[in-house]
């Protein structure tokens, strides 16, 4: 598949503000576990603008941007409607929760609601193309567990960092913890991510060139498309790069989104600093990015057994 920019900075910047508000109403469900400043002046406000500039992303994504509210009516049957649909409220409630925290007082209903609604936007995120069953690379289980682990990596990483600049020089107790708990996330979610590769490499099409033409036959092999340019399917269904590019991307992955923000989370369990984390959010945030043009790029479209590749 081709990767749209726009789609790949909306899913990794909600991701992120998910994963932030997931922590923040994971630590104060039970009760007031962080400081109200922090949360109005610092966490709240930061999670907000990130998914305002994921919204944002994703109206370049679309053709019509003035129509944008359609796509929420047909909610009952499709995962997009339901993602635009939560993906408001999620910040409706961000809102909420900033108002309560001025307050003076949060009830644990609206950390619960927080919490549910980012479980809710993670779900319909990951259906949107989890539920495509003709791209195998994408119909698997695997995709949503990528997603959420992703999000509650990056969103753990922005969390440390905003401790740390909150509290200044002074190193708050605990954050080796917070360190170590990025580490293991990192971890699981590399080793997911090898997973899911060694499973993509191993898939098989269930049709093949006979099928896809309808000319019956052992040993059928396509010379030409029938057009000298390209085509909507042709653009839209290839990411046009060389194995060569793709097996570079794939080591910018494993070293930035992972294997890097993992060696500066071992340090900062007992020394944490300040540039080691900004250092580690920004490295695995460009990780990111590379990964999820890695993740609409190795999804191969069916039709492609038909169009096969633009010389």
């Amino acid at each position: 598949m081709r990767p749209q920019f726009s789609i790949i900075f909306f899913t990794t910047l909600v991701g992120m503000a998910q994963g932030l508000l997931f922590f923040l109403a994971l630590l104060n469900i039970e009760g007031p576990f962080l400081s109200s400043a922090f949360l109005s002046m610092l966490a709240l406000p930061v999670s907000f603008i990130i998914l305002t500039l994921s919204l944002v992303a994703s109206f370049f994504h679309l053709g019509r941007p003035e129509r944008a509210w359609r796509a929420a009516m047909m909610w009952r049957t499709s995962w997009l409607s339901r993602e635009v649909i939560a993906l408001p409220t999620v910040m409706a409630l961000t809102v909420i929760t900033f108002f309560f925290v001025h307050s003076g007082m949060v009830p644990v209903w609206v950390w619960a609601a927080l919490l549910i609604s980012n479980l809710a936007l993670w779900i319909c995120t990951a259906k949107i193309y989890q539920c495509i069953r003709f791209i195998q690379e994408w119909s698997h289980p695997s995709t949503l567990s990528n997603f959420i682990l992703l999000g509650l990596t990056s969103g753990g990483l922005l969390l440390e960092l905003l401790f740390i600049i909150w509290n200044g020089a002074s190193v708050p107790l605990g954050m080796g913890l917070i360190s170590g708990t990025n580490f293991i996330l990192l971890f699981i979610a590399l080793n997911l991510k090898l997973w899911i590769w060694r499973r993509n490499q191993k898939l098989k099409p269930k049709s093949n060139l006979a099928s896809a033409t309808g000319i019956k036959g052992d040993n059928i092999r396509q010379t030409s498309m029938g057009f000298m340019g390209g085509s909507f399917n042709t653009r839209e269904f290839f990411h046009h790069q060389t194995d060569r590019v793709i097996s570079n991307i794939r080591k910018i992955i494993l070293l930035m989104t992972y294997v890097g923000p993992m060696i500066l989370l071992a340090f900062s369990m007992t020394s944490p600093s300040m540039s080691q984390i900004a250092i580690a959010l920004i490295m695995h945030y460009i990780g990111l990015l590379a990964e999820r043009w890695m993740f609409f790029a190795e999804a191969n479209h069916p039709q492609n057994l038909y169009y096969q590749r633009v010389s």
